[in-house]
């Protein structure tokens, strides 16, 4: 008989990749089985989920509260969600529930958790977040993506260290594929730099102060080879581009969004910031990062993320507040005169990738919660 899994992460896309890869990978070793996802209405995982294919259950589920107002929307939508749960376990009987994390997958944990599912939680970032602490007491496994993530998880036995799943093609795309897709020459030396879906204002303020105050221009001179490419973000592009229509703007493109599946790997240096997405897509590739973490992220779990990297020489660490142009150019200069701490930072940011990843975590998955 085959067998039903319950899925649910979400809020961000950082919770939703890692559950399709797991669903995926569950999937390769029983094509027979029953996946099914839980979203809510207007979340960024309805719309993955559906896209890519599977079958979806909508309920109701909210972030936790900061006041009054929100603590009685955030009640009722938590307990409608939960009955939903509740309901969606007792027709459909599954095996087994998968949580990666985001406000999405607290009613179904907690359903799993009174109807005695087993369940299994995945963590992506290097300080776990708040949904993952509290349910993780009674799940029957934990896997985590960092393995400084395991003393917040003490009070389990089965604690696991799995990486975060990621898309296989930033583990095969290769330098010279990539450059050969973009057109860029082998000679280059690329810097990408990408602020995330929406962009990030102070390194987008970083980028116009190097052009404003003719310090791109003087790098230029120094070392032909530099190369730049941005991913403003949509609510910042137009203004970026206006802001630099004066200056001269040659092996400097700009673009609204930039495909990292090709972009990263085709890149000597990513400065950007700190998810768990970013983080392992840029270590999959071997690429060497300035990590500027958000610092409005909850539990500013960036700045976890980030120093988990940096703490072996994987990445660099730098905080807004003291980030600007001068800065990033000091930077990129120091590591282009010292190329062999580029490399090793490239290599270590690649020891830190798990191509496996979304394998191992089924592999648990069978063997401690099935």
């Amino acid at each position: 008989m085959s067998k039903v899994y319950f899925i649910a992460g979400g809020g961000t896309a950082g919770h939703v990749n890692p559950a399709l890869a797991i669903a995926e990978a569950i999937k390769e070793r029983e094509a027979d089985s029953r996946i099914v996802f839980f979203v809510t209405k207007n979340g960024v995982e309805n719309e993955m989920t559906k896209k890519a294919g599977f079958e979806q259950i909508i309920m109701e589920a909210d972030r936790l509260p900061k006041g009054i107002g929100q603590a009685l929307k955030f009640g009722h939508s938590s307990l409608s969600g939960y009955k939903t749960c509740i309901r969606a376990i007792e027709k459909y009987k599954p095996d087994a529930v998968i949580g990666t994390g985001g406000f999405v997958c607290g009613p179904l944990l907690l359903a799993a958790s009174k109807r005695k599912v087993p369940y299994l939680i995945h963590e992506q970032n290097a300080f776990p977040g708040r949904a993952n602490r509290f349910f993780s007491k009674k799940a029957s496994a934990v896997c985590i993506s960092f393995e400084s993530s395991r003393e917040y998880f003490e009070q389990n036995n089965h604690v696991f260290y799995t990486g975060n799943p990621i898309k296989k093609i930033f583990f095969e795309m290769t330098s010279e594929k990539a450059r050969e897709a973009l057109n860029i020459p082998s000679e280059k030396f690329l810097v990408l730099i990408m602020g995330g879906s929406l962009g990030a204002m102070p390194i987008n303020k970083a980028i116009i102060e190097i052009f404003k105050d003719n310090l791109w221009q003087k790098m230029k001179i120094k070392y032909p080879e530099l190369m730049l490419a941005i991913s403003t973000g949509p609510r910042n592009y137009q203004d970026i581009k206006n802001d630099l229509s004066e200056y001269d703007l040659t092996d400097v493109h700009i673009e609204k969004y930039l495909d990292s599946t090709l972009w990263l790997p085709a890149s000597d240096l990513y400065v950007g910031r700190a998810g768990a997405s970013s983080a392992f897509e840029s270590a999959a590739t071997g690429t060497a990062t300035i990590f500027l973490p958000y610092p409005y992220a909850a539990d500013n779990h960036q700045y976890y993320n980030a120093k988990a990297f940096s703490t072996n020489n994987a990445a660099i660490l730098m905080e807004d507040r003291d980030f600007n142009g001068k800065i990033l150019l000091d930077q990129i200069r120091f590591l282009i005169e010292n190329r062999s701490i580029l490399f090793d930072m490239q290599k270590k940011a690649k020891a830190n990738a798990m191509p496996n990843s979304a394998s191992q975590i089924v592999d648990v998955l069978f063997k401690y919660v099935l």
